[in-house]
C-alpha cells in the first residue's frame, strides 16, 4: 500500500479521472484489482481505508444527509456522462473563431461560491475580504509557479499548496467576470472582443483547474472547500519527505535548461495546432503562430543537439520526428483538415511520451524526494482517504494514456509516419521505449497480418521464458511458444485501443500562468523601466515600516496611519533639507542619491536600493536571478541583501545563491572570496548580510 501511494505522488502531476463518490471509489478499487494493477494486499488496505473514511464520525443524521447527497451526486454524474460522451462525440464542425468556446463549454466555467471553510496552513488570517484573500492567493501561487519555479523540485509541497490558492483566486476571477459570462450568453455568436478575451481567459483557468482537481481525484463538480483540504492534506505528506540535494555539472544543468524550454516552445506547438484542430482560431492566425512555434522549436531543439556528445544523437533523432511531423502541414498547405492537424497532434504525444524515457537517465534532477519512512498509519483517515484515491486514481490515468497513445500510433502508421523506424534510431543508441509496447502499421496492412507479424509487432518485455504448471514445476518455452505469446500480447493490445478516442490535449499552465502573472505578478520590463524616484519611494516605504515595527507601540492608530501616508520620497527629501540646511529638490536629491557611491564598497546608492526594492516584489530566488542576468556583480548583491536587512525585508541566502548560479551559500562565499580577496567564513558572511 505504502509503495503505491508513495510512487504516484512523486508523479504527482500526472492528470487523472476518478470521482470522489464511495460505490465509484470502491469500483473503481475493484476493476483495478481486476486487471493485475494491484495485488490482494493493496485492494485490501485501500478498501479499508475508504470505508473507514466515509464511516468515521458519521452519525445517523449525517449519514441520512449524506445518502441524499449522495443520491444527488449520482444523479448530477449521470447527467454528467451523458454531457460528456455528447462533448467526446463532437466534430469540431462548428466555428468558434469569433467566440473561441462554444455554448455548451461556457456552463463548465462554473460559477461563483463564496469560500468560508479554509484548512489550516493555507492563510494566516482569514480576517479578509474574499477579494483580499483572491490577491493573496495570486501573490502565493505566483511565487511558487513563476518566481520560484526552478525550488518546486526540491519542495514539490509547495505546488501542491499553491494548487489550493488557485481554488481561492479562480473563485475570484469568476466572480469579476460573471458580467462577460451573461453577455456571452445573451450575444452569441455575435461575441466583442473584450468579451471574449475575458472568457477565453475563464476557459483557459477552468482547464487548469480541472487538471488540478483530477491530480488529487476530483472533478469539477466537487466541493471547492473538498478540493483545499485535499490540497493541503498532499502539502502535509509531501513536507514529510526527506530531501537530498544532488551537485549538477555545468552540462548537466545547461541540459536541463535546454529541455525544459524546448519542452516549452514544442507545448505551445501543440495548442496551437490543437486550437485550430477545434476551430477556435481562424486560418490568419494559426499560420502566425504557427510559423512563430516552428521557429521557436527548430531553435531550442539545434541547441539541444549541440550540448553534450552524450545527448546530441537522441535530441538529433527527435528533431527529425518534428520535421517529419511538419510534413503533413506542408502537403496540406493552407487547407489541413481536422484529421491532418489530428495526426501533428499524435506526434507531439509520441514525442512526449519518447521524450520521458529517453530523459530518465539524460536529465538530472538537483533534489530527490524520499518518502519511504514516511508512517502512513500515523496519517488521519482523511488523509489516508485522499493519499489511497490519488494513488488508485493515478493507476487508472496511466491505463488511460498508454491506450490513448496507442491509438495515436495507430493514426499516425495510417498517415505514413515512421514510428517503427524512429524507435529503432532509439534502439541502435541504446535506448529502449519502454512505454511503447507494440508497433503497428496501417490498417489495411494490419488486416493481412499474419501470427507472425502480431509477434513482431510487440516491443515490450515478456514476463520471463519459464512458466509454472499447476503442480509449480517449471516450464521452459520453446520458440514457438514465445512467438505466439508476443503475437497474442499485441493483438490483446490492439483489442484494448481500438475503442479508444484520440486524446484530447490539456495544455493550460501557460495560460494560467500568464493571467497570474496580469493579476499582479511582477513586470521586470517595467521595473527595469521605471522612474529612480519609484524605487526610492518604495524605499522609503520599507524603511519606515521598519521604524513601525520598532517603535509603533509607542504611537497611536492615526499617528501611525499619518506616517504610511506620507512615506515618500519627496517628504524625505524635504526633511533632509531642513536636517543639513540643504535646499535640493526631490529630483536633485535622487540623482545625487542615484550616483553616490558607497563607502569602501564598488557598489553605488543607486544599484543597491534598486536592490532592495527587487528583493522585496519578487523574493531572493528570482531577484539573484535577475541580478545574473543584468550582470549585477557580488558586491553590489551583497551590499543589496544587507540593505534590505536594515529595512525589515530579509533574504534567503540559499535562495540567492542557486539563482546567481551556485550550487550552496557556502560556495558563493567562497567565490566572493576569490574575487575580492576577503576570507570570510558563512557564518561570518551571514553576520557580514545582516542575517
Amino acid at each position: 500500500m505504502k509503495k503505491i501511494i508513495i510512487l504516484s505522488f512523486l508523479l504527482f502531476i500526472l492528470i487523472i479521472n476518478s470521482r470522489a463518490d464511495i460505490v465509484e471509489e470502491l469500483t473503481l478499487l475493484n476493476n483495478l484489482f481486476k486487471e493485475g494493477a494491484i495485488t490482494k494486499e493493496e485492494f485490501t488496505k485501500a478498501k479499508s481505508i475508504i470505508l473507514k473514511a466515509n464511516n468515521t464520525n458519521e452519525t445517523k443524521e449525517e449519514k441520512q444527509k449524506a445518502d441524499e447527497k449522495n443520491k444527488e451526486k449520482e444523479d448530477k454524474e449521470i447527467t454528467k456522462e451523458l454531457e460528456k460522451n455528447n462533448i467526446n462525440k463532437k466534430k469540431y464542425d462548428q466555428d468558434l473563431s469569433k467566440t473561441f468556446i462554444s455554448l455548451d463549454e461556457i456552463d463548465e466555467i462554473g460559477s461563483y461560491e463564496k469560500l468560508t471553510n479554509f484548512p489550516k496552513g493555507l492563510f494566516n488570517t482569514t480576517s479578509m475580504s474574499s477579494k483580499a484573500l483572491a490577491s493573496k492567493a495570486a501573490q502565493e501561487m505566483y511565487k511558487t509557479f513563476v518566481q520560484n519555479k526552478n525550488l518546486m523540485e526540491k519542495n514539490p509541497e509547495n505546488m501542491m499548496k499553491a494548487m489550493g490558492y488557485f481554488e481561492v483566486f479562480y473563485m475570484q476571477k469568476v466572480k469579476e467576470g460573471e458580467k462577460y459570462i451573461d453577455k456571452f450568453k445573451k450575444n452569441y455568436p455575435n461575441i466583442n472582443w473584450k468579451t471574449k478575451k475575458e472568457v477565453k481567459s475563464l476557459y483557459s483557468l477552468n482547464q487548469a483547474r480541472k487538471s488540478m482537481r483530477e491530480s488529487i481525484g476530483l472533478t469539477l463538480n466537487d466541493d471547492p472547500e473538498e478540493a483545499l483540504e485535499r490540497y493541503m492534506h498532499m502539502h502535509d505528506f509531501l513536507a514529510k519527505g526527506i530531501k537530498t540535494k544532488k551537485k549538477l555539472t555545468k552540462n548537466e544543468k545547461k541540459l536541463k535548461k535546454r529541455s525544459a524550454k524546448f519542452k516549452k516552445h514544442y507545448g505551445s506547438f501543440k495548442k496551437t495546432v490543437q486550437n485550430k484542430s477545434e476551430n477556435r482560431i481562424d486560418q490568419e492566425t494559426f499560420e502566425k503562430d504557427l510559423n512563430q512555434n516552428i521557429k521557436d522549436v527548430r531553435k531550442s531543439l539545434k541547441k539541444l543537439t549541440n550540448t553534450d556528445p552524450s545527448s546530441d544523437k537522441m535530441y538529433e533523432i527527435i528533431n527529425d520526428m518534428f520535421e517529419q511531423s511538419l510534413e503533413t502541414i506542408n502537403d496540406c498547405k493552407g487547407s489541413c483538415k481536422r484529421n491532418d492537424l489530428l495526426a501533428i497532434i499524435d506526434s507531439t504525444e509520441l514525442t512526449n511520451e519518447i521524450l520521458k524515457d529517453v530523459e530518465k537517465d539524460l536529465i538530472k534532477k538537483s533534489y530527490t524526494q524520499d518518502l519511504s519512512k514516511v508512517n502512513i498509519e500515523n496519517l488521519g483517515e482523511k488523509e489516508k482517504e485522499t493519499l489511497t484515491l490519488s494513488s488508485l486514481s493515478s493507476k487508472q490515468q496511466k491505463a488511460i494514456k498508454k491506450n490513448e497513445l496507442k491509438s495515436s500510433i495507430l493514426n499516425l502508421n495510417n498517415k505514413n509516419f515512421p514510428v517503427a523506424k524512429y524507435l529503432d534510431k532509439f534502439k541502435e543508441e541504446g535506448v529502449e521505449i519502454k512505454s511503447i509496447t507494440t508497433s503497428f502499421d496501417g490498417i489495411d496492412n494490419i488486416k493481412n497480418w499474419t501470427a507472425k507479424d502480431w509477434a513482431n509487432s510487440w516491443k515490450g518485455d515478456l514476463p520471463t521464458d519459464e512458466f509454472k504448471d499447476k503442480t509449480g514445476n517449471l516450464i521452459k518455452l520453446s520458440q514457438q511458444n514465445i512467438e505466439d505469446l508476443k503475437a497474442q500480447l499485441a493483438l490483446n493490445d490492439f483489442s484494448n485501443m481500438i475503442d479508444v478516442p484520440a486524446s484530447e490535449i490539456n495544455d493550460s499552465l501557460t495560460e494560467m500562468v500568464q493571467v497570474i502573472k496580469e493579476s499582479g505578478g511582477f513586470n521586470l520590463d517595467a521595473w527595469l523601466n521605471q522612474d529612480f524616484s519609484i524605487t526610492l519611494d518604495n524605499y522609503v516605504r520599507l524603511s519606515v515600516e521598519t521604524q513601525i515595527a520598532n517603535y509603533g507601540s509607542s504611537l497611536s492608530s492615526d499617528a501611525i496611519k499619518l506616517i504610511r501616508d506620507n512615506a515618500n520620497f519627496e517628504n524625505l527629501t524635504h526633511l533632509t533639507n531642513l536636517e543639513y540646511g540643504t535646499n535640493m529638490t526631490a529630483q536633485e536629491y535622487a540623482s545625487y542619491w542615484e550616483g553616490a557611491a558607497v563607502t569602501d564598497s564598488t557598489s553605488n546608492w543607486g544599484d543597491i536600493t534598486r536592490g532592495v526594492d527587487l528583493l522585496d516584489q519578487v523574493g531572493s530566488f528570482e531577484a539573484a536571478s535577475i541580478a545574473k542576468d543584468l550582470g549585477t556583480d557580488l558586491q553590489t548583491v551583497a551590499d543589496s541583501i544587507a540593505l534590505a536587512a536594515s529595512v525589515g525585508v530579509s533574504a534567503d541566502l540559499e535562495a540567492v545563491a542557486s539563482g546567481l548560479g551556485y550550487s550552496s551559500f557556502a560556495d558563493a562565499v567562497a567565490a566572493y572570496n576569490k574575487q575580492y580577496g576577503t576570507n570570510y567564513s558563512v557564518d561570518e558572511a551571514k553576520e557580514a548580510l545582516g542575517q
